[in-house]
């Protein structure tokens, strides 16, 4: 059990195994705070030093030698001083960066492993917003502590071995507003903590309310209320600002109390009356009035990054919740070895709930059914019927809560899910596309592709011939979720990813629900080259796309009840001959 904050221990398990670095960075720290804290002590010699010489009424040459030997040596240390404080922080700063990217890399990976379904009960900007912060505020903490605290501290005790070497009396007095500072600064942080994180959650609201401006842009476009918009995002705002400057007008207490004052003000009043009554020289006073910073700068850190030091923390301990939230999707312990399947499918009694279903009803019951290797399967059914949390039940983007799902007869959940998923291909209707080139996009099926690869599987989607009459080809950046494409295009480029994969199975959601007749012909080549020799299943609302399906799965509120044909459906299926009068006035059953 260790006895650090659990941040402090995330980071320093981080930061810890810089050892080369770190021991640079100490030596630096040392040789800096030793040279700082000489130069008060050569401030005595030179004091008294003056002192003996102007009140003796002459100098020896012995004395004059001594004073140039200590103002060569002070200037030494100060460029000594300017020198190695110039490097620690910059090595500081270096080391910081460093801790502060494994984290945000840690967090990074965390967001790609995490359920599917966690990411679809949050906002997408509290991942990345938290993911992002914590990134900053280790940068923050780590510069912090190897910049700024742990060479005040080791200030603070080595002025203590100077200080009590030269006077107790004097010590103790400089000391004496050590105590009260720490208790107005620990009492005000304390009081202030749970305020602080509610105002933390209205600076994530406004930054949610932004990000869901700029993600739907096209809906400020069509609909241009500019004065509406801005009053929303001003109220976040503002409420965000007017309570965060609450609480830094209550820190101002900590600056009203600033010791600083009261510190030199002890140490030069009894000063003056201990070298007045000879119990110290006027050098040992003018030392103690320099080795006051090495006092004063600790509680003043304290009082500067206090404030924001607890925000920050948060920030890295929210990362750590999220790295220790386990996934309701795991690898086994021991998995099996994948390298190829035939690809059928058996669902035998499965049954899905979604977490946090506030009626515990099922999604899917009791669902049993058998894909033969190379089947084409299509699933109709009214929306909401379950048809989509089948797919991720399938491509184990979720897991059933009864029942298995079997892959050439092995329970998918003996699989790695990479292994798994490397044999399954999906177009979906919603374009999983980023804002990099044609290729780029292309290759996230196989990101180890050839350019050769990647044009063949374009031209089987018949996506090629739109991506040469881009600007820049295969190189043509497609802009944020492919805006500067067509539905159609956007499609192709899906399609050809998949190709690419040369997957198994193949899951298609709704590949053409969103394109007109002319080019949903034309992606329906690429499909067909897709879904060749493969197992595939297709969910539709458009009939015309599943009619020619080997088998087509009939989904009513979770429930199979009725597969076969097309031909076969409409004569013994009422439900599914119901869908088919509604969409084509029965054309299709002709």
């Amino acid at each position: 059990m260790t006895i650090m904050k659990p941040y402090l221990a995330y980071i320093w398990g981080i930061t810890s195994k810089k050892k080369k670095e770190l021991a640079a960075l100490f030596f630096l720290i040392t040789v800096d705070t030793v040279a700082r804290l000489i130069q008060p002590y050569l401030y005595m010699v030179v004091v008294d030093l003056l002192t003996d010489g102007l009140v003796g009424g002459e100098f020896t040459q012995q004395m004059v030698n001594l004073l140039l030997t200590v103002i060569a040596v002070w200037f030494g240390l100060a460029v000594i001083n300017n020198l190695v404080d110039a490097q620690r922080h910059y090595l500081g700063w270096a080391i910081s960066s460093d801790v502060a990217q494994i984290v945000h890399l840690q967090g990074y990976r965390k967001l790609l492993k995490m359920d599917y379904n966690k990411h679809t009960k949050r906002h997408s900007n509290q991942y990345t917003r938290l993911v992002d912060d914590a990134d900053t505020a280790t940068w923050e903490l780590s510069n912090w502590w190897l910049n700024r605290i742990i060479p005040s501290v080791l200030g603070f005790a080595g002025m203590l071995v100077i200080a009590f070497s030269v006077s107790w009396q004097m010590t103790l007095i400089s000391l004496s507003v050590v105590p009260p500072g720490l208790f107005v600064i620990i009492f005000m942080m304390k009081k202030y903590e749970d305020e602080q994180h509610r105002v933390n959650k209205l600076w994530n609201k406004k930054s949610e309310h932004l990000s869901d401006q700029v993600a739907n842009i096209i809906t400020y476009k069509l609909n241009q209320d500019e004065s509406r918009f801005m009053k929303v995002q001003k109220g976040y705002a503002d409420r965000a600002t007017i309570a965060q400057l609450n609480i830094n007008k209550k820190w101002r207490t900590t600056m009203f109390l600033n010791p600083d004052v009261i510190a030199r003000f002890l140490v030069m009043g009894v000063g003056v009356w201990f070298v007045k009554e000879g119990m110290i020289t006027l050098g040992t006073l003018f030392m103690f009035m320099g080795l006051l910073n090495e006092i004063l700068v600790p509680l003043n850190l304290l009082g500067d990054i206090l404030p924001q030091y607890n925000r920050r923390a948060r920030h890295v301990e929210r990362q750590i919740n999220l790295m220790q939230d386990e996934d309701d999707v795991k690898n086994p312990r021991r998995s099996l070895k994948l390298k190829t399947i035939e690809g059928k499918i058996e669902l035998k009694n499965v049954s899905y709930v979604y977490p946090g279903n506030a009626n515990g009803e099922a999604t899917i019951k009791n669902m049993s059914l058998t894909i033969e290797p190379g089947q084409q399967v299509a699933m109709v059914g009214h929306s909401g019927c379950g048809k989509t949390t089948l797919v991720s039940l399938i491509t184990r983007l979720a897991d059933p809560t009864e029942g298995s799902i079997l892959v050439d007869g092995v329970d998918i959940r003996k699989f790695k899910q990479d292994d798994y998923r490397r044999f399954i291909g999906t177009v979906l209707q919603e374009h999983s596309l980023y804002n990099e080139t044609v290729a780029e996009n292309i290759a996230y099926g196989r990101p180890e592709a050839s350019r050769r690869a990647i044009v063949a599987a374009a031209k089987m989607a018949q996506a090629h011939e739109f991506i040469s009459r881009l600007p820049e080809k295969y190189d043509t950046r497609i802009g944020e979720r492919g805006v500067r494409l067509s539905g159609g295009e956007k499609q192709r480029l899906a399609i050809a990813r998949a190709i690419l994969k040369n997957p198994r199975i193949v899951v298609l959601d709704e590949p053409t629900s969103a394109l007109d007749s002319i080019t949903e012909a034309k992606v329906q080549k690429g499909l067909m080259r897709l879904i060749e020799g493969r197992t595939s299943i297709t969910v539709a609302h458009r009939l015309s796309t599943v009619r020619n399906a080997d088998k087509i799965l009939v989904i009513e509120r979770g429930r199979l009840v009725a597969h076969g044909t097309h031909l076969e459906l409409v004569k013994n299926c009422a439900q599914y001959r119901d869908m088919v009068d509604l969409q084509t006035g029965g054309f299709l059953a002709e």
